[in-house]
């Protein structure tokens, strides 16, 4: 998490993102134009700088968007944590 905090990310390759893209990619997909509020990793980064910090990784998402991947994100990686602890 600390990376979120770097002045990179801060103030060079979030606002950038935004500028660049303005409204969220998945809104978009859906034939809506809503603004977007939150610069997401299309692939997780897991901690490695290259990756949080390559441009091509990014989508600018509404923050609807961007809580609903995340759930999704997390929820995957949990079941796969418990299919690896069954019996």
């Amino acid at each position: 998490r600390w990376m979120y905090s770097t002045d990179e990310w801060t103030q060079d390759i979030r606002p950038m993102q935004l500028l660049r893209e303005p409204f969220c990619r998945e809104c978009s997909r859906n034939g809506l134009r809503v603004r977007a509020t939150d610069v997401d990793h299309i692939e997780p980064h897991r901690g490695d700088w290259s990756k949080f910090t390559d441009r091509n990784n990014l989508q600018s998402l509404c923050h609807a968007c961007h809580s609903r991947k995340t759930a999704e994100e997390m929820w995957q990686k949990s079941a796969a944590l418990r299919s690896r602890y069954r019996r």
